[in-house]
């Protein structure tokens, strides 16, 4: 009887003692993945930074630009449109027909009503 009470409370303290260690390695396991994810965010952060001060744009967006654009966007399409962002093509991006299809794609599904004088 007494060797089977101490064979329990053996095997409920090595249980214990597993259970522990492998939610210590969990924890542990967490912690680093934790710590890679901040390090790789920190570096991608960064080089974007890097990237964004080092970006200059020659040529400068005034009002007199917004306004015309506006204008125009007013006069394609009838309802009432808010322009929330204004931003030039890049010299590389005349190479991408597929986003060329689109623009043309999204100004031919306007319908232009004749004005009558």
């Amino acid at each position: 009887m007494v060797e089977n009470l101490t064979q329990s409370i053996l095997l409920l303290v090595v249980g214990m003692i597993v259970v522990f260690s492998a939610l210590l390695l969990l924890a542990g396991m967490i912690r680093l993945m934790e710590w890679t994810d901040r390090t790789l965010n920190m570096k991608r952060i960064k080089k974007y930074s890097e990237k964004v001060e080092t970006h200059k744009v020659d040529d400068e967006l005034n009002d007199e630009i917004v306004a015309v654009i506006s204008a125009a966007v007013a006069a394609m399409l009838r309802p009432p449109v808010r322009i929330r962002r204004i931003r030039f093509l890049t010299e590389g991006a005349s190479d991408q027909s597929w986003a060329v299809t689109g623009r043309l794609n999204i100004m031919a599904s306007h319908a232009i009503a004749r004005r009558k004088s």
